[in-house]
């Protein structure tokens, strides 16, 4: 019997060929849709001007693409006040090293109990706030008192959790106005 070639078909090494740069399109297709999933962390800080002073907002900018995540629907906002060493409110050099490092130890201690998103930091009249989207209420409650009990006992720490399911404390308190935005000459990819 007398085989017909047909013009479409692939000789065995060009089908190896062919799977190989399929699977390298589909590990690249893949790469990129994690990059969308799992967007780097965007941190901006600036200062701006309260009805009592100055403040300094850090925030992650990213949030503002993926926001609202729905599987977040509280707001934790929490935080310690600091010595008042000026008269605009804001911590000094040292107390901002002490702030951040406080920061970093409550946000990797929420990491490690609950499922978090850390999405910025509001400094003003003597008060660090940091806020933090969770899936649920008391149990972010219940990791907060905790690490509170072991790192801040010389302090009372402020606490409140509420429903934010549009995120409307991250895009309308946190996100940078489009004044400030124009002020620092900031450049955003909408």
């Amino acid at each position: 019997m007398k085989s017909i070639k047909m013009p479409f078909a692939l000789e065995l090494a060009d089908r190896n060929k062919m799977r190989l740069i399929m699977s390298r399109i589909i590990i690249v297709i893949g790469l990129f849709f994690s990059g969308l999933v799992a967007a780097e962390e965007q941190w901006w800080s600036y200062l701006s001007s309260q009805e009592n002073g100055p403040s300094s907002t850090r925030v992650d900018l990213r949030f503002n693409k993926l926001a609202p995540v729905t599987d977040y629907p509280f707001v934790m906002v929490t935080g310690i006040t600091y010595e008042k060493l000026n008269t605009e409110g804001l911590p000094g050099p040292n107390q901002i090293d002490s702030l951040n490092k406080l920061q970093e130890a409550l946000v990797s201690y929420l990491e490690s109990k609950i499922p978090i998103k850390y999405v910025g930091t509001f400094t003003y009249q003597n008060e660090q706030l940091h806020y933090i989207y969770v899936q649920n209420k008391e149990e972010a409650e219940q990791a907060l008192n905790s690490f509170y009990s072991t790192h801040c006992q010389d302090r009372k720490p402020y606490i409140n959790v509420k429903q934010d399911p549009e995120w409307a404390r991250y895009k309308q308190f946190l996100y940078p106005s489009k004044q400030i935005i124009e002020y620092y000459g900031l450049v955003i990819n909408e």
